[in-house]
């Protein structure tokens, strides 16, 4: 080619007319070698374009093949002197279009299968138990970054020229971007479909890009246009933001035609309750990525439907403004929760069954909030509130014996407290009238205490406790009293219960059932 060219100028620096064939024959030569160069760049090219395995992504230092570095020496050559020959010669060859088509089936073709996996797996397909870390779109968009990252590096080694390497590297990543935010896109529409405790995998993909991709996208959008996938991790905070809000309606039963349904028979902890507190759990899982996007709702943002939100630069880590927004938001959650469940509790007819469903699910919001990792959230004033709360249940309850503790208050007046053997007409009948309602409220409220739950083991014997500290000492002072007198001449009639077994009974309350 160089010999071409110096004979080019040499025969026309002559100007003889008889030449003028010779230098066109000669120029046509230039133009054919030059279109054999650009055949050559495009077989190096390709030698060097041969689509990697995805685990050879993430697991490689570099997506070179082994043994490149000449031929990328060699391309990088042949492009420079391609573009620098182009003016001299007077005939374009825009390598760029090779590249284009080269590298895109590249990029396309080792990231398709990971795209594939995307669409086929069952992680998004609407589960409380999904891993952290599970998401098939998490090893898919770490793929893509890196590639995109290694492209870039690729193309200044052989692409010198500014503006055509930048319109080289657009051109090449449109495909597979498009079928990664294509991808992305499915996976939003599905958590939009699943509603927000399903959808918690949202949180898992926006905390790997934000965390891991987010930097390189940024340096990559200096050459390549990357909107797209902004764009896409846009809805997906937009999606998490809409959750935030449906969760604090379904806090607030708002979602529910009638708050009374799925009120469990035995008053144990409600549905909501359990899923409030595991939500938030979860929340605190992905803690550095919740926060940012609470700062983009701004303190209450999440008790009113989301239609545009202003998304912080840096959406990723904890700061003193995401910290107090987060433990706001969980306040705020516990509150309406409580409101939600003094509600429910009017469902319950029996007055004792409220009390008891109100006791579990204070107190299982208690325990939760005492450990972790809810307790690095929740100050003392929380569990102080809860604290109390479950302080007036359980006195609640006990007013629920009051009929069995008013039948066994001393019904005879003993001067000097000496025993009293001999008891009058209206006295007897008093005693019997007590021994006889006592049983008779005794058993029908064990009947009914029976059927209900207490699943928390340690509130169930603080509560069996609380009872037999008052009612079995009542009941063997006044049993004491009176079966010694004769105040029946049927005693079996009247005693139905020794203090063993009125301390055995009512040990049973509350007993899990198999």
């Amino acid at each position: 080619m160089g010999a071409l060219k110096d004979a080019v100028d040499t025969v026309e620096k002559s100007q003889l007319r008889s030449c003028e064939k010779t230098v066109n024959q000669m120029k046509q030569l230039l133009k054919a070698g030059m279109l054999h160069l650009e055949s050559l760049f495009r077989k190096w090219l390709s030698s060097v374009s041969n689509p990697v395995d995805p685990d050879d992504i993430l697991d490689s230092e570099t997506l070179e093949p082994a043994g490149a570095s000449g031929s990328l020496k060699q391309l990088s050559q042949l492009s420079t002197y391609i573009a620098a020959s182009e003016q001299e010669i007077g005939y374009s060859v825009d390598f760029t279009k090779p590249y284009i088509e080269i590298r895109s089936q590249y990029l396309l073709k080792s990231l398709h299968p990971l795209s594939q996996a995307v669409q086929s797996s069952e992680r998004h397909q609407g589960s409380s138990s999904y891993e952290k870390g599970s998401s098939e779109l998490l090893r898919y968009m770490e793929c893509v970054a890196r590639m995109l990252q290694a492209e870039q590096e690729f193309a200044a080694k052989i692409l010198s020229n500014a503006s055509q390497r930048a319109a080289a590297l657009r051109g090449s990543i449109v495909p597979a971007m498009n079928e990664f935010v294509t991808a992305g896109r499915q996976v939003n529409a599905l958590a939009k479909r699943l509603g927000f405790y399903d959808a918690v995998f949202v949180l898992d993909i926006l905390e790997k890009y934000e965390r891991d991709c987010a930097s390189i996208m940024q340096q990559l959008s200096k050459d390549m246009d990357v909107s797209e996938c902004n764009e896409m991790i846009g809805a997906f905070k937009t999606t998490t933001l809409r959750n935030f809000y449906d969760f604090m309606e379904d806090v607030k039963g708002k979602k529910e035609n009638n708050a009374f349904m799925n009120l469990s028979s035995d008053g144990t902890v409600h549905e909501t309750t359990s899923n409030t507190l595991n939500y938030l759990k979860r929340l605190y899982l992905w803690r550095d990525t919740v926060e940012p996007l609470l700062i983009a709702l701004g303190e209450g943002g999440w008790n009113h439907a989301v239609t545009y939100a202003n998304f912080p630069d840096r959406g990723y880590g904890e700061s003193p403004q995401g910290t107090a927004l987060i433990k706001s938001f969980f306040a705020d959650a516990l509150d309406q929760l409580t409101i939600s469940l003094q509600t429910r509790s009017r469902g319950y007819k029996k007055p004792t069954l409220a009390t008891i469903f109100l006791l579990n699910n204070y107190n299982h919001i208690l325990r939760q909030i005492r450990s972790p990792p809810l307790s690095s959230i929740f100050d003392d004033s929380s569990e102080m509130q809860f604290s109390k709360l479950v302080k007036k249940q359980l006195d609640t309850y006990q007013e629920s014996w009051k009929p069995c503790v008013e039948n066994l208050m001393d019904v005879t007046y003993v001067r000097g407290g000496a025993i009293k053997n001999s008891l009058g007409n209206g006295e007897r009948q008093v005693v019997k009238e007590r021994f006889k309602n006592f049983n008779t409220e005794f058993d029908e409220i064990w009947r009914a205490q029976t059927t209900y739950a207490v699943p928390d083991p340690e509130l169930r014997s603080q509560v069996i406790r609380d009872v037999k500290n008052v009612l079995v000492p009542m009941y063997g002072r006044f049993l004491d009293k009176y079966q010694s007198t004769e105040f029946t001449k049927n005693p079996a009639k009247y005693i139905k219960y020794d203090k063993d077994k009125l301390d055995k009974m009512i040990g049973h309350l509350f007993e899990p059932t198999a």
